[in-house]
């Protein structure tokens, strides 16, 4: 199995993180974008042990099915804030 890279970019909201990402895609070949906000967008949002523990372990799996995958040598991942209460 060859080496993969994967690029995490964090920061708050507005900072630029999709851009940065959406670019870094587009110059980099053989790359996917994944966005881990995707894994909290859900109506009514709720943030409890339960859904921060599924959403954990959804990242996991995606991550190292993107990984694994022969198709893709860079994976480029965001993450934003951690959300920490209801809203």
């Amino acid at each position: 199995m060859r080496m993969k890279n994967l690029y995490l970019i964090g920061g708050t909201m507005g900072v630029g993180k999709t851009t940065v990402g959406q670019q870094l895609k587009i110059q980099t070949p053989n790359s996917v974008f994944l966005d881990g906000d995707w894994c909290w967008d859900a109506n009514p949002f709720q943030v409890t042990e339960e859904t921060k523990a599924m959403v954990l372990d959804n990242i996991c799996c995606l991550l190292q099915n993107f990984l694994r995958c022969s198709a893709y040598d860079t994976v480029i991942f965001l993450l934003g804030t951690a959300p920490t209460g209801n809203y």
